[in-house]
């Protein structure tokens, strides 16, 4: 501080009015990650579903999407599908999304290379008006976040067991299993039936709650009286 002659105080030295601020915003060490993902669901996602990226700067920045929207690129199985941003302006973290399309599969998990920001025509600067660095370390497969979107298929279904059967012939209330594989683990929601054509009737046979979440599921049906068939029981 200081005074006049007359010891009038002057002002102070410094203003905030004035300040000087030249450092370019970076990304923090590690400041990518995939953060979450809508419907997830046993860390696969499907088609349809959104993932969110995170990129973490070490300090405030503001976006200006008017003439284009930064992107950052995913590595989703063999393909590389770009993140758009969408939100996080004024802040230090910044939202990229992408929508899993059909098609996309990705069993290691999602991955991200090293410095994919990309700005596509609009800008990233700090309150200063400084442009944002964009270089990133890459982020390595991320099994949280596996894609599927290849519906499991039917490799098989044989009629596998059955209690209280003598000589191959089964009589009412006995239980036949039926077992069905797919081409990849399944989890069941619901009950599902199977139809079984019994004589010149078709019959219903439902999950017994064996096998969700692998690839063969087990159904069963008991025999009622009247069930005949003299050729054995057939699966359309």
């Amino acid at each position: 501080s200081y005074t006049d002659l007359a010891g009038n105080a002057g002002p102070s030295e410094t203003t905030a009015n004035y300040e000087v601020e030249t450092w370019a915003p970076s990304v923090n060490v590690n400041g990518v990650e995939i953060t979450s993902a809508t419907d997830i669901q046993n860390n696969f996602l499907n088609a349809g579903d959104n993932v969110s990226v995170t990129v973490t700067f070490r300090e405030s920045v503001i976006v200006d999407n008017a003439s284009g929207t930064p992107t950052l690129t995913l590595v989703v199985g063999t393909t590389n599908p770009k993140a758009t941003y969408t939100s996080g302006s004024g802040g230090t973290t910044l939202v990229f999304q992408y929508t899993i399309q059909a098609g996309d599969n990705d069993t290691d998990g999602i991955s991200i290379g090293a410095d994919v920001l990309a700005l596509n025509n609009g800008t990233i600067r700090d309150p200063a008006g400084n442009n944002a660095t964009l270089t990133h370390s890459a982020v390595s497969d991320n099994s949280s976040y596996k894609v599927d979107t290849t519906p499991p298929t039917v490799s098989s279904v044989a009629i596998t067991s059955a209690t209280g059967i003598q000589n191959n012939l089964l009589n009412a209330g006995d239980n036949v299993s039926v077992t069905v594989t797919f081409s990849e683990n399944s989890p069941v929601t619901g009950t599902p039936q199977l139809t079984l054509a019994v004589g010149d009737d078709n019959q219903t046979a439902t999950y017994a709650s064996s096998g969700n979440g692998g690839t063969t599921l087990v159904f069963k049906y008991t025999i009622q009286a009247g069930d005949n068939d003299t050729n054995g029981i057939s699966i359309g």
